[in-house]
């Protein structure tokens, strides 16, 4: 039996979701690959909660119970600061998870959370993009010199495993990659579309049923997607800058673009797109033929199409929600410890 420990930095959606697999899904995963997680650590923005043998499955369920940044009010574990070199120190974790909100200014406080982690040589999972978008290079270098791992499947297309698939095409040459990369912008056209509504109705329509943040910005200007496209050419092997990616706002298109494409059997979609032939990238809105894959993809789903000297690839699914971002994070975690096994063997 392995025992690995982790702790979670970042306790919002998907922070919350994955504590509750592993509180649900403990003694199953015990039982089928031999491997007992125990979450020892928990962070939130205004303190930490931490206990080194592990909390119990009824206490997370407890701490998932708390409002948000209610960590610190987790007596008798919990502190009303964070020092991670303490938490790191009273609790030996195998693996950080690290699920702050993405900063695409300073890649703050993710970055530094992730280096410091994998300078004590634990090994980082990660569902915040901006660290990977801005600093691939620097965190990348500290993983081979620390001799330690660091996964972020749940980057790109969050519930799909669309980031394992890509890094295991190591003898594809990859040409072009593209599609619908953020779910909020697709929610949003898919209402202007089949309600005929115009963008700001299909927007708080979106912010109705949290498919949207209160503020949208990174996701309707394309930033989000940029950052992914950034980080799929990282995989790869290329190494596109954001400030490369051209994006254009969502907000240009008007409800009487969205008929008109109609009527000549169009759709528009807000379409991500790498071509390292042409050596462009960008996030723009395109007329997309009803019959194409693409035009079929809607509400909060991803798709994207990968050509390669090969074969030519489609991949359709969940492009987030906290429970379908954390069972891509936890399979990460899962791929972390079996690569590297903890010395704490049961």
């Amino acid at each position: 039996m392995i025992r690995a420990k982790l702790v979670v930095v970042g306790f919002g959606s998907v922070g919350r979701s994955l504590v509750k697999i592993v509180a649900y899904r403990g003694r199953a995963l015990a039982n089928k690959y031999s491997l007992m997680l125990r979450v020892v650590g928990v962070v939130d923005s205004k303190g930490m909660a931490f206990k080194a043998g592990g909390f119990e499955e009824h206490e997370l369920l407890k701490l998932c119970e708390l409002p948000r940044s209610g960590v610190p009010l987790f007596k008798p574990y919990a502190r009303d600061y964070v020092d991670l070199e303490e938490l790191y120190s009273v609790t030996q974790p195998d693996v950080h998870v690290e699920l702050t909100p993405s900063n695409y200014e300073t890649g703050e406080p993710g970055l530094s959370n992730i280096l410091r982690a994998l300078s004590r040589g634990i090994h980082v999972v990660t569902a915040n993009k901006a660290p990977i978008a801005l600093h691939y290079g620097e965190l990348m270098s500290l993983v081979r010199s620390r001799k330690t791992a660091l996964k972020f499947g749940a980057t790109v297309m969050g519930g799909t495993p669309f980031i394992e698939m890509l890094s295991h095409m190591k003898t594809h040459e990859i040409e072009r990659v593209a599609g619908i990369l953020n779910a909020t912008t697709n929610y949003i056209l898919t209402e202007m579309h089949k309600n005929l509504v115009d963008f700001e109705d299909a927007l708080n329509r979106a912010k109705a049923i949290g498919v949207a943040e209160a503020d949208p910005s990174l996701d309707i200007e394309g930033v989000d997607a940029a950052a992914k496209l950034t980080i799929i050419s990282h995989v790869v092997g290329r190494s596109v800058k954001m400030s490369d990616v051209e994006r254009e706002s969502l907000t240009t298109v008007k409800l009487k673009d969205v008929v008109e494409a109609l009527r000549h059997g169009y759709v528009l979609k807000y379409v991500a797109s790498l071509d390292f032939e042409k050596g462009k990238a960008s996030v723009k809105v395109l007329r997309v033929p009803r019959e194409d894959l693409l035009a079929t993809v809607e509400g909060t789903l991803n798709c994207v199409k990968v050509k390669t000297s090969v074969s030519d690839l489609v991949l359709v699914g969940k492009g987030g929600g906290g429970s379908e971002t954390a069972h891509t994070v936890l399979n990460d975690v899962l791929s972390v410890i079996y690569a590297h096994p903890p010395g704490d063997l049961l």
